[in-house]
């Protein structure tokens, strides 16, 4: 009989603690962010739902970059950001970055920064 007692204890412990388990949120998944350059003079960066990206919270993102065209490249850069594809190759490649609060950033064919750029904010 102790036995029994023992064991609905414990098979009512485990099931308090799982419960507790699914009732703690857990870290949300990275944001995505999609960055293309090319074909032709073309260069963007969107949100995973396909918004043209002006402002974003501050905090950690994944950046999907598809390079699509041999004559450009994509740079992102601004405090604490600075990662750039290859001019003359062409591919798809992920970054994760860390965008700080209240801080301005850019993105940028390099060969051709006077047309093909853009900018956004950290809030």
């Amino acid at each position: 009989m102790a036995r029994i007692v023992l064991l609905l204890a414990a098979t009512a412990t485990a099931a308090v603690v799982a419960a507790l388990a699914l009732a703690v949120p857990g870290s949300a998944a990275t944001p995505r962010l999609v960055a293309t350059v090319g074909p032709g003079d073309t260069i963007t960066l969107r949100t995973a739902a396909g918004a043209p990206v002006r402002t974003l919270r501050a905090g950690t993102y994944t950046v999907v970059v598809k390079d699509r065209s041999d004559e450009h490249n994509f740079r992102i850069a601004g405090p604490g950001v600075s990662k750039a594809t290859g001019v003359g190759s062409t591919g798809t490649v992920t970054w994760k970055v860390k965008l700080l609060r209240g801080k301005a950033y850019r993105f940028q064919c390099d060969p051709h920064s006077d047309d093909m750029r853009g900018a956004f904010r950290a809030r």
